[in-house]
Formats: structure tokens, sequence, C-alpha cells
């Protein structure tokens, strides 16, 4: 037992001290939460600017265990802290949630459930053409290389991306990405970490460069604008995630989501820390 504990120490240690980089100029201990509301404001802010570059014709959709019922209290808290961040929007509210089911703690079901919800888009509510649809997503702190989804081994960001694809209705033309907000090392004693990392900057840039609106980091040049902004794109606590994506002009504004915590790993076990955000599924 005092082993166990000695190693979640370690890993603790590493993780308060792994520099981040891309212009980030410091550690994950920079993301330490609010102590009242366990949101990380630095997280909230990059996540209110995702969700106004996606534009005002962008629907939010909750589904992480944060819809259900019991969870409704640290879903205010997470709504409340956007809406600080997106005066257009307030007051910043989902537009929707993805029903109850088995998604709360393995990525197969977190992928089957973003899967679902694609499959049901209406062409009542979503343009024929040019949906852009973001996923930010740590799928509970794992290694894409162990995603499995309905007997697919998605094996990689690109597989699981093919998966989603695979489920939305052919008859539209969407651009579609995972940002896998996700890390993982070793300790200098050789033990594996790996963490729900959230909207780090290398994160932020590459949801943003999909958006249309490049990295002042990197320089790397925007995505070209799509002829119909949408977007879809969650993040998630231990328990938490959402996706926004962009309806009709009559639809909900934008809404979106995002936690303070964070899951680490620890060879078949896992434990959380109340300060770090996790970014979770999006849509």
């Amino acid at each position: 037992e005092s082993g166990q504990q000695h190693d979640r120490v370690d890993r603790l240690m590493s993780v308060i001290g792994r520099e981040i980089g891309h212009g980030e100029n410091g550690s994950y201990a920079k993301f330490v939460s609010d102590a009242t509301s366990d949101l990380s404001d630095i997280f909230i802010s990059r996540l209110a600017s995702l969700i106004s570059m996606a534009g005002k014709r962008c629907l939010t959709v909750l589904t992480s265990t944060w819809r259900h019922r019991d969870q409704r209290h640290r879903l205010k808290r997470l709504e409340d802290a956007l809406s600080k961040h997106l005066p257009e929007h307030a007051p910043f509210a989902f537009g929707a949630f993805t029903p109850p089911g088995d998604d709360s703690s393995h990525p197969r079901g977190r992928l089957r459930a973003i899967g679902d919800f694609l499959a049901g888009l209406s062409s009542k509510c979503y343009p024929p053409t040019g949906m852009r649809i973001l996923v930010l997503d740590d799928f509970f702190a794992t290694a894409a290389s162990t995603w499995l989804v309905d007997d697919l081994d998605a094996g990689s960001i690109e597989g699981a991306e093919e998966y989603l694809r695979s489920r939305l209705p052919q008859s539209k033309d969407f651009a579609l990405k995972i940002v896998h907000t996700y890390d993982s090392w070793l300790t200098p004693n050789g033990l594996s970490v790996e963490v729900g990392a959230g909207l780090t900057m290398e994160h932020y840039c590459h949801a943003a460069e999909f958006l249309g609106g490049g990295c002042s980091i990197c320089r790397r040049p925007p995505a070209a604008a799509p002829k119909e902004r949408a977007v879809a794109k969650t993040v998630k606590n231990k328990k938490v995630s959402f996706a926004i994506k962009s309806c009709d002009a009559n639809a909900p504004s934008g809404k979106a989501k995002a936690t303070a915590m964070s899951k680490f790993s620890d060879r078949g076990r896992s434990f959380s820390l109340p300060w770090m955000v996790k970014m979770g599924n999006v849509f």
C-alpha cells in the first residue's frame, strides 16, 4: 500500500512539473482550478474563444454524465463560467443532450455516443454542406491505440475519425476532426503517466486551425472557411463532455462546457486530481 501511495505521489509531482511547451510558458500546475467551482479559468477562457470562432449558428450538445439530473449543479457552474466569457451568448446554456447510456467509463461508449448523435442529424436543422464537427476529448485519458468501438479497432485518431464519419448521413458534406486532449510520458523512476491534459495551447492551436482561426504561436495558417460554419466540440472532466455544432438561423445559439478535474491512469487503476480540466467529447 505504501508503495502504491509513493507511486501516486511520484506521478502527481511529475504532472505538476511537466513543462507543456507551444508557448504555454509553464507546467500543468498553471491549470489549478478554483477551489469552489473546480473549474480552470484558463481552460474556460480558451473554450469560450473556440465557441466564439464557431460562430453564432452553433449548437452545443452535452454528452457526459453531467447531463444527468444529479449533476445539474456542476453543469450550472460550468454554464455560468462560460457566460462570463461569452457575453454575446449570456446566459450560456447547452442546446441539447445525448440520450442516457453507458458512455461514462470507456472510450468505446464515448465514441458510440457521439456516433449515435451524428447518425441522427436532421437536414431540417443542419446545412446540406459545409458543416464542421470538432471533437475535443481525452477519451478517459487513454491512448488512441487502445480504442475499440462496434468491433472496429480504431487504433488511432484517424481510425476514430473514420468511424464517426461512417455514422454521418451520407448525403451531407462534413469536415470532422478529433483533438485528443491527452498526454503521456515516463517519470524519472520509469512510472507511466497518462493524463487528460485539457485545452493546452497545442490542443487549442489544432482546434482553432480547424475552425479557421490559426495559431499565434506556430504561425500555422487557418483552415479555409466553409460555406456554412458548423462546429461540434466538447470538453470533459472525469465525468463531463460537451459538443458544439452549428444549425440553421433559428437554432439555439452556441453552448459548450468544460470542467476541471483530471484523471490519471495508474496501470489499471485510476485516481483524480480536482484541479485539472479534462477536455472531452464534441460532435
